[in-house]
């Protein structure tokens, strides 16, 4: 019902014993762009939109004869509009049934004497005095229904009294509506008889019914007036105002449909009027004059009425009567300005910023929600949503994973696509470790000069790469830092265990480097510092076990017993352990040193290490390993050609949680935080999602299109791993024989100059397509040769099969909780996906393959530590095997000293430059030591045979 429906009483002044209401009004830009859509009439509102958003159903004072309100229907793309009530009576409160093929509306046009009120409408008018306008509850109110035309006139109500704000529930199968008809029916008391004959309102309930008029239901008997009864989008409740029984104050309440779980919404001691359900669902916007008593605004609030109501116009005269487009993204309301004068109004809405400002989530994107065309607000949509608090960093084998894998799949599946999956779903579930727990039995004990039993989870805890089992009381080797760097051309040696024997023994060494030197040499022996390396090191010089002291302070355990998970060494033969609290004092001490004095030294730079006599250290290690659940999401775009050749769009889903693995770059304060990985990659499976839809929408293409948001990239890119291997074991055929190119996208929401196109030596014609690219879309490119690269590209490349990956450049907000939706240039991400579609729609138009595989030298240790190394030898290690002892290789580039020494696929390397191999790690530290051009022995396992090959590294490019 449109404002001349409320009743006289809406001016009266609220009580004033009643506490001041609490309500936002910061301005916001919520709604935007607003324009009049209607302009015909002196009074024109309650506009409703079809359920295909395509139509609109209003009614308006146009008809000639008749000042009263008719209803319109209006075609949003022609603008044509056609009257669909009868042209007599009065009429209000249409809407459009869910299937489109019908209307319902009330209307008093069966009324006898309605030629007569309207005369005297028309008479009433023409004084010069004008007369505050009231809606008459007229008792000829009934509903009816008709065709789009409006023939085919059913009437639905027939009981005396009014029967009008009629709408459909989001199936079609019910009306809810409001009547004043129990007034008329029923024995009334004196007193409310009186208010019912003063007005008509007073007796006015929430009733439903099906939606051809029978089995009627009366579902509020509250005294004062119920009206304006809306569906939620589920169909599962209903929203109305109710106004007190003096009619001075209206709230807003929703109920379940059958009339229980009735609940106040708003507390706003004022005229809260006309509710809306957002087509999410998640909140109502509604007006009120708690402003003034003739300036209604526009409000929004959560459905259960827990946030603060928050205003969304903020114009003089009267904003109301508010409703949505079905996909949410607009927004029509009836104004009416300072002369009295009615009209619809129509407007973007931006749900994303409506729920952040009312603290609400962000939803889950639906089908509806997007445009056929590759559109900034649909990406923004995904980003905001994917970097959400709510979905918790989208760690690989999260509730937040899964969630996201069940969108994409309704996404995707709307769109027409097919599952692919190797076993033809949508979905593909892998296992792989995960994290790493404490066990029952974990046990640190000092004995001999110290005896002391630590406290596991304050004073010490293993690492999650620690070897199990049991190590018993064993001597302890004070070694610094625990460092060993070779001296370079500008940096001289750095050696802890220079003159110490800590063979047998214990290796109690600091965590990190050296405070206090200068950047270049601390920059230089960082990458001798990680973790593993020491744990390497360690055992190279024959050390039993390693104690890291972390601190003074005592330990902060994770919850439910879990362990930073710095990776998992399950062939690990050192036990592990970190230590801190005051007490690590005593260790000194009892080496005649004094903490303070050793620690200042070792900052400048000097070797201290020393034996702590009469110190013996006892260790049990239980680690308990978890397995999780990875998933793939993979979809396909059927070509003319079905399962013949096909053109791959990937991008990682999975991100970091909450920096528990350690790869995290939080700081400090930023500890356990939500790592959101909005560019990182929420900014690929956005524009992913974008182009599949875009591209669903146009004309098959010749080659089969698989898009696939890959899990577990974070840890390895196992999920892409996971998919190559599946599919090659089920056909016992390459994927190269059907996939004739793979594209990537890995952080491409920072465009600033240009994009880059990383990986185009991996296929012939990679170049020649980035030159044409950059010439129909006018964004500039950067190409870069090194197919190598630390992301799902390299997967494929691995499998035989041109591959290249987009990316806009790193980072300070790389792995953290800072890489939040706000730092995204949407703008830019719109280009980025313009461009990447139109690549994939020029691969797949045709059936020849337009790129060929190329075997290139590169850097495929990238993966490992990026530009930190020195030297160069060509192997790919297998980064998602687990329970190996050794470096197993997935490849070896072509023209690499590997390839040139032997190496094949499948290899295990075991030793190498003299030191032992028994994970990626000590592969990596013994990368970093050895010299180039000077040849070394590897030694890997091929088969059951282990093999001494002789390499000579390269000093990298």
């Amino acid at each position: 019902m449109i404002l001349p429906l409320l009743p006289f009483a809406l001016f009266a002044a609220p009580d004033d014993k009643t506490p001041t209401p609490s309500f936002r009004q910061e301005p916001n830009t919520i709604i935007q762009g607003a324009r009049q859509l209607t302009f015909v009439g002196n009074r024109t509102g309650e506009g409703y939109f079809s359920a295909d958003g395509k139509k609109m159903i209003f009614q308006s004072e146009r008809q000639d004869g008749n000042p009263f309100y008719q209803m319109y229907l209006l075609d949003l793309a022609s603008g044509r509009t056609d009257l669909i009530s009868t042209g007599g009576g009065k009429t209000t409160c249409g809407w459009i049934h869910p299937t489109g093929r019908k209307v319902m509306w009330s209307s008093t046009h069966l009324d006898p004497h309605w030629r007569k009120k309207a005369q005297e409408e028309e008479e009433t008018r023409k004084k010069p005095v004008k007369s505050r306008y009231s809606w008459s509850y007229d008792e000829h109110f009934d509903i009816f229904e008709s065709d789009l035309r409006g023939k085919k006139i059913k009437r639905l109500t027939k009981e005396k009294g009014y029967d009008a704000e009629g709408s459909y529930s989001p199936d079609g199968r019910l009306i809810a509506f409001a009547s004043n008809r129990a007034g008329y029916t029923e024995q009334l008391s004196p007193e409310d008889a009186k208010m019912f004959a003063q007005d008509p309102s007073f007796m006015m309930d929430i009733y439903i019914m099906d939606a051809d008029g029978r089995n009627v239901k009366r579902l509020t008997r509250e005294k004062g007036y119920d009206g304006g009864p809306f569906f939620s989008p589920d169909g599962r409740r209903i929203t109305w105002r109710r106004f007190a029984p003096n009619g001075a104050t209206a709230e807003i309440h929703t109920m379940n449909i059958d009339g229980t779980d009735q609940k106040r919404i708003t507390h706003l001691n004022s005229m809260s009027w006309a509710p809306f359900y957002h087509p999410s669902g998640d909140y109502i916007i509604f007006a009120a004059n708690v402003l003034g008593f003739a300036n209604f605004e526009l409000f929004i609030v959560d459905k259960e009425g827990e946030k603060t109501p928050l205003r969304v116009t903020f114009d003089d005269g009267f904003d109301g009567l508010a409703t949505f487009t079905p996909d949410g993204t607009r927004i029509s309301w009836t104004h009416r300005n300072e002369k009295g004068e009615s009209q619809i109004e129509i407007a973007s809405w931006d749900d994303a910023q409506a729920r952040r400002l009312l603290g609400l989530p962000p939803r889950d994107p639906a089908p509806r929600d997007f445009h056929p065309e590759i559109r900034e607000t649909d990406l923004r949509r995904l980003v905001e949503w994917m970097a959400s608090e709510e979905m918790g960093g989208r760690e690989a084998g999260s509730a937040e994973e899964k969630r996201l894998t069940r969108v994409l799949e309704n996404l995707l599946r709307s769109w027409g696509l097919q599952g692919a999956a190797p076993g033809g779903s949508f979905l593909q579930r892998f296992e792989y470790t995960s994290a790493v727990k404490l066990g029952e039995k974990n046990r640190l004990k000092l004995a001999g000069a110290l005896d002391r039993e630590l406290v596991v989870g304050r004073d010490a805890e293993p690492y999650s790469l620690s070897a199990t089992g049991e190590l018993m009381e064993t001597p302890v080797v004070f070694a610094g830092y625990g460092i060993k760097a070779a001296a370079t051309d500008k940096q001289p040696e750095y050696n802890s265990y220079r003159d110490l024997d800590v063979k047998d023994k214990w290796a109690l060494v600091l965590r990190d480097l050296p405070e206090d030197l200068p950047p270049e040499r601390r920059h230089h022996l960082s990458l001798y510092s990680r973790l593993q390396h020491k744990l390497t090191v360690a055992r190279e010089a024959g050390a039993k076990g390693v104690i890291v002291i972390e601190s003074l302070a005592a330990l902060k355990p994770q919850p439910d017993r879990a362990l930073r998970f710095e990776g998992v060494l399950s062939t690990s033969s050192l036990p592990a352990w970190r230590v801190g609290g005051e007490w690590v004092k005593d260790l000194f001490r009892q080496a005649s040193q004094d903490w303070a004095g050793v620690k200042k030294r070792l900052d400048a730079g000097e070797m201290v290490g020393f034996t702590v006599p009469s110190l013996y250290i006892r260790a049990h290690t239980d680690l308990v390993t978890e397995k999780s659940m990875g998933t793939n999401v993979i979809a396909r775009l059927p070509g003319r050609r079905p399962g013949v050749s096909a053109v791959l769009l990937g991008a990682h889903g999975d991100h970091l949680g909450r920096g528990r693995s350690g790869s995290s770059l939080a700081k400090n304060n930023e500890l356990g935080q939500v790592h959101g990985g909005a560019d990182d990659n929420a900014s690929g499976v956005a524009a992913l999602l974008e182009i599949a839809h875009h591209l669903s929408q146009q004309k098959k293409p010749a080659q089969d299109v698989i898009f696939a948001v890959w899990s577990a990239e974070e840890i390895g890119l196992l999920g892409s791993s996971a998919y190559v291997k599946e599919w090659e074991k089920l056909r016992k055929k390459n994927l190269k024989t059907y996939l004739q190119a793979a594209i990537n996208m890995d952080m491409v929401g920072r465009f600033k100059d240009r994009l880059q196109m990383q990986g185009v030596a991996s296929g012939a014609n990679w170049a020649r397509l980035g030159e044409e690219l950059t010439l129909k879309t006018g964004v500039p490119l950067s190409l870069t040769d090194d197919p190598y690269l630390p992301t799902d590209a390299m997967t494929f490349y691995m499998a035989g099969i041109p591959s290249i990956s987009f990316f806009t450049g790193a980072h300070g907000e790389y792995h953290t909780p800072r890489d939040t939706a706000d730092t995204i240039n949407y703008q830019g991400l719109e280009r980025v996906a313009n461009l990447v579609s139109t690549l994939v729609g020029t691969l797949s138009s045709g059936a020849t393959p337009l790129v060929k595989y190329r075997s290139v030298s590169g850097n495929p240790n990238a993966r490992l530590e990026g530009r930190s190394f020195r030297v160069y030898l060509g192997t790919v290690p297998d980064y998602a095997q687990e329970g190996v002892r050794g470096v197993r290789l997935s490849g070896v580039s072509a023209g690499s000293p590997a390839e040139a020494a032997g190496l094949k696929e499948k290899d295990v390397i075991v030793e190498f430059n003299g030191t032992k191999i028994e994970n990626i790690y000590d592969y990596v530290y013994t990368l970093q030591s050895v010299k180039p051009q000077v040849e070394t022995e590897i030694k890997v396992r091929r088969g059951g045979e282990t093999l001494g090959l002789r390499i000579t590294p390269r000093l990298k490019d």
